[in-house]
């Protein structure tokens, strides 16, 4: 048996650690390429991805960037965003009213819908006494349309006096009697307006101009479709300005008074008379003669949007 030789032993070990160190470097080689590699593919990977997304963009014409209403988070619920605007009797001054979106959630609306709520009045003041009283006219508390379009019995005036059927009705047992130069062939309490939106936060302006109510509701009083689902954001503010075209009731547009006694009594303001339940006879006061009703014709318009609001938590994220 030849003996050990340690020098050899050594030197095999040394050769041994040498080559396993060459062959983790190597390793450590390999795996930083393909560590590399694995980026350029993501990187590649990403590329492709944003690339297919601008084709789509291009193809729809829309933004990748840009949320869909489709896909905003949250709850639907059906929902009317209204609001009660006064309109003063007599008056063609511009009226408002805003509509504030809480903050439980954006609100989209799919159309815009209007109408008119008669709060006509008139007061009567005794020629003997001095006395006055107030009752609300026939049309009180009745819905009217905001636009003059549908008004089916224009232009029929009466073509004779119209007497009551019978003059012994209750109350004062005074008859009705409708001139033809003065009964108005048009709607009591209908009103005409010009209504533009506003909106306080960012967003685009609905109109360039004031749109005429007769383009606010479809037929007599239908709710007008939106070209497009109109998105307001939480907070945001939407406020109506609205222009009546002429005073509801006006006293304009009729001849003077019908009377058997005196022609010249001032009836300019009865022409709705027969409709709202008024007395419209000449009133012979000694030497004068007063017209002893007054005429409220107020009325409250009631706009707004029909559309959905989008319930979310608090926090929820941007939409």
């Amino acid at each position: 048996m030849q003996p050990v030789n340690i020098s050899q032993l050594q030197q095999s070990a040394g050769m041994a650690v040498s080559q396993s160190r060459q062959a983790m470097q190597g390793l450590q080689q390999v795996k930083s390429e393909h560590a590399a590699i694995q980026q350029q593919l993501m990187q590649q990977s990403q590329q492709l991805n944003q690339a297919l997304l601008q084709l789509q963009a291009f193809q729809s014409g829309g933004d990748p960037s840009i949320q869909r209403i489709e896909n905003v988070p949250g709850r639907r619920v059906p929902f009317d965003y209204i609001v009660e605007i006064p309109v003063p009797a007599n008056s063609t001054g511009v009226v408002e009213g805003s509509i504030n979106i809480s903050q439980e959630g954006p609100f989209v609306a799919v159309s815009r819908m209007a109408t008119l709520l008669s709060a006509y009045q008139f007061q009567y003041t005794s020629p003997a006494g001095g006395a006055t009283a107030t009752f609300n006219g026939r049309s009180f508390g009745r819905w009217r349309p905001v636009h003059s379009a549908w008004d089916l019995n224009d232009g029929q005036p009466h073509s004779q006096v119209v007497l009551a059927a019978n003059p012994n009705f209750p109350g004062n047992g005074a008859p009705h009697i409708v001139s033809p130069a003065n009964s108005s062939p048009f709607r009591s309490m209908q009103q005409d307006f010009r209504i533009k939106v506003e909106n306080a936060g960012s967003s685009f302006p609905r109109s360039n101009v004031a749109i005429p109510s007769t383009w606010w509701t479809k037929s007599i009083n239908e709710p007008w479709e939106l070209a497009a689902l109109d998105f307001f954001e939480r907070g945001e503010v939407i406020t109506f300005k609205c222009q009546p075209l002429h005073p509801s009731n006006p006293a304009y547009g009729n001849l003077s008074g019908f009377s058997p006694v005196n022609a010249n009594f001032p009836f300019i303001g009865s022409q709705w008379d027969d409709v709202e339940g008024i007395d419209d006879r000449i009133q012979v006061l000694g030497d004068s003669e007063v017209d002893p009703i007054v005429r409220v014709p107020s009325c409250i318009l009631v706009i707004g949007f029909h559309g959905y609001r989008i319930i979310q938590q608090a926090g929820a994220g941007p939409h």
